[in-house]
């Protein structure tokens, strides 16, 4: 079924881009937030299985608003 639709993934990825270039910082945090708050249950059932890529993907996180933090003092 959907496998069999061919799929422009450029033109997803660029369509996806232009979309979360659009948002401010405070609608992209409340977007994450509402989706935490829905795929929470999902999130626990799973924790073991993805705690280390999680973890990474974390420290990734604090290092690159660390890196952006740096790049704002004068």
């Amino acid at each position: 079924m959907l496998k069999n639709i061919p799929a422009n993934w450029d033109a997803i990825h660029a369509e996806e881009t232009r979309l979360l270039r659009g948002l401010s910082p405070q609608e992209g945090a409340r977007q994450f937030f509402a989706l935490m708050t829905e795929f929470e249950p999902w999130l626990e059932e799973t924790e073991s299985v993805f705690r280390d890529e999680r973890n990474r993907a974390l420290i990734e996180l604090q290092a690159r608003l660390a890196s952006l933090n740096a790049n704002k003092k004068p």
